[in-house]
């Protein structure tokens, strides 16, 4: 209970930060869906049956994982953790899912294993909005790309020249020089989705 107690004083700033900010309403609203994770029963229980679970801030607050694993992925999409969970199961390499912008819950957990020397890998759309996504999250959470770069955009186009067009403002890409330039140039948008393939290549293990 102690514990708990001192985990919950510490993080109280945070989340009123959080909630100022209009990212968080409560402890049970704020949620992130993850893959293969381990460090609590929740997530052992999923993972033993290589099932996708949903954890809520409360948890991530009363019960912080154990430990850490070396290599988290992180995706936008759930399409992509429920492809995973559909073709690796249990053998899947751990991945957390954003499911669009990042969640107070997501923000926790992400911090939590970054802290605990996890090295996190994010992989998002190439577009403009999966750009904003991506350096929301790099603001709050160190992350290296995972197939997200200049490069990996413009091979996804030459295999899929006939997607859609790009629209909208244009965003920024810190972690890759030229990634916004290549979107503008080449104006297709690549959603996690078309190189959903390649991603699950990545986590079978």
């Amino acid at each position: 209970m102690t514990h708990h107690v001192e985990c919950a004083a510490i993080l109280e700033p945070v989340r009123e930060a959080w909630a100022s900010a209009g990212l968080l309403r409560d402890e049970l609203s704020s949620t992130v869906l993850t893959l293969n994770l381990r460090g609590t029963p929740a997530l052992d229980w999923a993972a033993d049956a290589g099932e996708p679970c949903v954890l809520t801030l409360r948890q991530l607050v009363r019960t912080p994982l154990a430990g850490s694993a070396p290599l988290v992925r992180i995706c936008e999409n759930p399409t992509v953790l429920a492809a995973a969970a559909d073709t690796h199961g249990g053998d899947s390499a751990p991945l957390v899912c954003l499911q669009g912008q990042p969640s107070a819950a997501a923000l926790t957990l992400l911090r939590h294993l970054h802290q605990g020397g996890t090295t996190l890998r994010y992989h998002g759309d190439f577009d403009w909005g999966g750009l904003r996504i991506a350096s929301a999250l790099l603001r709050r959470v160190p992350w290296l790309p995972w197939r997200f770069t200049t490069a990996d955009y413009r091979a996804a186009v030459l295999d899929h020249p006939g997607g859609p067009p790009l629209t909208g403002r244009p965003a920024e890409a810190p972690w890759a020089p030229g990634l916004s330039d290549a979107l503008e140039e080449l104006g297709v948008r690549i959603e996690e989705e078309t190189v959903l393939d390649v991603l699950l290549s990545d986590l079978a293990r």
